[in-house]
């Protein structure tokens, strides 16, 4: 590639030195902060949303690079992300899977007419979608990806500059670990969240503090019951939970936290 290719005033040094940082992520953390980073300057956005696998059967995964509330992966189920994400795809097929700037204010609506309820808040506040993605070929599903923003007009070297980039964010998330999302129709969730909702309040309170490392002595000086007490209560979460010590406990409460 050559500096005529890239948006309009880049320095094409400066752009492929800071693009290619991209191969050394390792946490979808890090690609949040590289996206927020420098690579604001060439595409402006808040959330960046990718999803991959056969859209004509909404057999897809997907992930979603945000810090703002309601919008991280594990907020949302495929079946949400799927409308969405098969709208933002046929959107760029019809652009001749180009660079395509959306009104992403249509997000709700299709949040409402797959019978998903109210969009989150910070969902929106964006105004624009710009929207593009890597086709199908032998070796890898379709990908679809759309960097959402709160800006009614983007530059016009946005679309340019997805196109660039692309193929650098796409290396980031295939050598990171997939980001938790959430599935509440899996039987297994099902079944770890009916024995989390068995513990009493009590319980609960006890593995805060068994989360952060406290002895069973040092919960009951912080909750005033004795050591006796707290190690029965601890029998009966081990019960419940179907562990066998502390840390499969907190293991377990961990991993449900991703789900509620």
């Amino acid at each position: 590639m050559n500096a005529a290719v890239l948006p309009p005033d880049s320095d094409p040094a400066q752009f492929y030195k800071i693009a290619g940082q991209g191969a050394a992520l390792a946490s979808h953390h890090e690609l949040w902060h590289w996206l927020q980073g420098d690579e604001q300057q060439w595409l402006s956005h808040e959330v960046m949303l990718v999803a991959w696998g056969d859209f004509r059967l909404q057999d897809l995964q997907f992930a979603i690079v945000s810090s703002l509330p309601g919008l991280r992966s594990h907020d949302w189920t495929v079946r949400s992300m799927a409308p969405l994400m098969g709208h933002f795809r046929d959107c760029w097929a019809a652009a001749q899977h180009m660079p395509v700037q959306v009104d992403a204010r249509v997000c709700s609506d299709l949040l409402r007419s797959a019978g998903q309820g109210s969009a989150p808040e910070a969902l929106r506040g964006m105004r624009t979608a710009l929207v593009h993605g890597l086709r199908a070929s032998p070796q890898r599903a379709e990908r679809v990806f759309v960097a959402l923003s709160r800006d009614t007009e983007l530059p016009s070297g946005a679309g340019q500059a997805l196109k660039l980039l692309l193929p650098f964010i796409d290396t980031a998330l295939r050598q990171m670990p997939p980001a938790p999302t959430r599935d509440p129709s899996r039987p297994d969730v099902q079944k770890h969240a009916a024995r989390v909702a068995a513990l009493s309040e009590r319980e609960r309170q006890i593995m805060v503090w068994v989360a952060m490392g406290k002895t069973n002595p040092e919960i009951g000086c912080i909750l005033h019951i004795s050591e006796f007490t707290v190690k029965n209560h601890m029998k009966s979460i081990f019960s419940k939970l179907d562990v066998s010590n502390r840390a499969q406990a907190v293991a377990k409460l961990t991993r449900m936290a991703t789900y509620a």
